[in-house]
């Protein structure tokens, strides 16, 4: 689900329903301007309305539901509502049905946080609109502008992740979870990531998006991104093989990678390189879909070494019914990346390296899924996958 209605989304995991009026005062240092019934959803009645950016018509929409994330779309017969809930985008515009597990699965930021989200019994929705309060939206469509003028993915991610800090101080909060960018954190570690990236002047990536390693072949690996599509930007993949390469040095390959186009660097094109991993030119492949779920475009990395990759790891994927390719070009910048370096030393020497993904850490899920701001942020700071 591409960004519509609904730009951004976010969720807090709860061991138990939380009150509507508990979560209002919760949330009292947040300018409240409504609250909206639900006459479909009985497990999700009443949505709490906050004030963002008020010039451009934009509201933080804050949902408590009672029930477990529903982690598939359901079917459109039998459970009506929550499929057409997930076809608008109200589960996170950027949200794709298993994401939840995936997420748990490829937690390498916390190691417990596949054990952890199974303690939820009850959840809460944050999204980001500015359609909500426009005159007669559904007879004037064409009229109602989806995002303002001078949008900006960044102060939409930042309020967000401050109204999810201050829900993960209510006591039967589990987690943070990020359907669009599949992360698992709690209260510490996504205080100490926030302002971790505070204090180097950094967006905080690791919070937002996550980095994900899959066993492909017996010799090849796969690393990908989630969640840049939330910056309008392309995730990104790399091929590899896997004892020529460390997984950290690929990840931080990809976090530099993703930094340099957030920050507006040049424009990556098909057949340019850039020195990466093995201190050797890495490839860069336009490529429609990913070669893991979810669906999205992306630029996949090949090293130009000795090693030809498997052909399903060269698949680009296929354009989508319509015919239109989703890569935008003016996403990447005016000029080519060809034969420079990514350098970013911040976040190389960042302190979640450490504990990020060793060989040894694979995990046993199948690659496609068939088998199943200006001051600090809030608080103190301190086994193999197959195809």
């Amino acid at each position: 689900m591409a960004k519509g209605l609904f730009t951004q989304g976010m969720c807090v995991l709860f061991r138990k329903p939380v009150d509507i009026a508990d979560l209002r005062e919760q949330l009292k240092d947040f300018h409240c301007v409504g609250q909206h019934e639900s006459m479909d959803e009985d497990d999700a009645p009443q949505t709490l309305v906050y004030e963002f950016m008020a010039e451009t018509n934009g509201h933080l929409l804050v949902t408590p539901a009672n029930a477990p994330w529903p982690d598939d779309m359901g079917d459109p017969d039998e459970s009506p509502e929550r499929f057409v809930a997930w076809s608008l985008g109200q589960y996170s515009p950027l949200a794709f049905p298993g994401c939840l597990e995936r997420a748990g699965e490829q937690s390498w930021g916390w190691e417990d946080g596949g054990e952890k989200v199974k303690e939820h019994t009850a959840h809460i929705r944050l999204l980001i609109s500015y359609v909500l309060g426009a005159e007669d939206p559904n007879d004037h469509d064409e009229d109602v502008p989806l995002l303002p003028d001078d949008y900006d993915p960044l102060k939409e991610l930042h309020f967000l992740s401050k109204a999810v800090a201050t829900l993960l101080e209510m006591p039967d909060a589990v987690c943070y979870f990020n359907p669009g960018g599949e992360v698992l954190r709690d209260d510490d570690g996504l205080r100490r990531g926030m302002n971790y990236a505070w204090s180097h002047e950094l967006p905080p990536l690791d919070m937002w998006t996550n980095v994900r390693l899959f066993r492909a072949t017996e010799q090849w690996s796969l690393m990908d991104t989630v969640g840049n599509g939330q910056f309008d930007l392309p995730d990104l993949e790399a091929v590899y093989t896997t004892d020529d390469f460390e997984p950290s040095d690929i990840e931080g390959f990809l976090r530099s990678a993703s930094l340099y186009m957030l920050q507006g660097g040049e424009k990556v094109e098909d057949g340019d390189t850039a020195e990466g991993p093995g201190e050797i030119n890495w490839m860069a492949m336009e490529c429609i879909d990913a070669l893991s779920d979810p669906p999205r475009p992306t630029i996949r990395w090949i090293p130009e070494n000795d090693h030809d990759p498997p052909a399903e790891l060269m698949e680009r994927g296929s354009l989508p019914a319509n015919g239109e390719d989703e890569f935008d070009e003016e996403t990447y910048g005016d000029e080519s990346v060809e034969g420079k370096p990514f350098v970013d030393l911040d976040f190389a020497s960042s302190e979640y390296d450490d504990d990020f993904i060793h060989d040894e850490d694979f995990l046993d899920d199948d690659l496609n899924a068939d088998d199943s701001d200006d001051d600090p942020f809030m608080g103190s700071d301190d086994d193999d996958t197959d195809i």
